[in-house]
């Protein structure tokens, strides 16, 4: 879709996910839905200058959200699909030891996910065939590690 400034999306139905009108009513943006039933983005200026310097659209979302959460905005209202909350740092410490237990070195349990706790996770993933194997510690691997893999 096009660009069209603020006031014209708010006639059009688009409101913000916190409910808040649009600070800058006379300023233009542009639609974006990056996966169906996912949350939908009105990208204005601010947007279009971190894209300048990475052309990559998921960039530039992870640096602009970044910038919200570092000035006290929340987390997305509206979640990506099969999206889910990262663990605590009890749950990746029983992740580590687990994995450890299984026999995929994670170099330690001190809760932090480094190298060595990804490659653990990669190689529990292919072995146990979850998909994706992308070395990411979610809920999934956390409860396929509690029924014993």
């Amino acid at each position: 879709s096009g660009s069209r400034t603020y006031a014209a999306w708010a006639s059009a139905g688009v409101t913000r996910a916190d409910g808040q009108p649009f600070p800058q009513p006379n300023a233009s943006a542009q639609l974006w839905i990056p996966v169906a039933g996912g949350p939908a983005f009105l990208l204005g200026p601010n947007f279009n200058s971190v894209k300048s310097y990475n052309p990559s659209m998921n960039y530039a979302l992870a640096i602009c959200h970044l910038g919200d959460r570092c000035l006290g905005g929340p987390p997305f209202i509206q979640p990506f699909p099969g999206s889910e909350r990262a663990l605590t740092l009890a749950e990746v410490q029983e992740m580590q030891t687990r994995l450890t237990k299984a026999g995929f070195d994670t170099g330690g349990t001190d809760g932090r996910v480094g190298n060595d706790t990804m490659k653990a996770i990669k190689d529990f993933q292919i072995r146990t065939g979850l998909l994706p194997a992308d070395g990411y510690g979610g809920l999934k691997v956390l409860a396929r590690l509690r029924q014993g893999g």
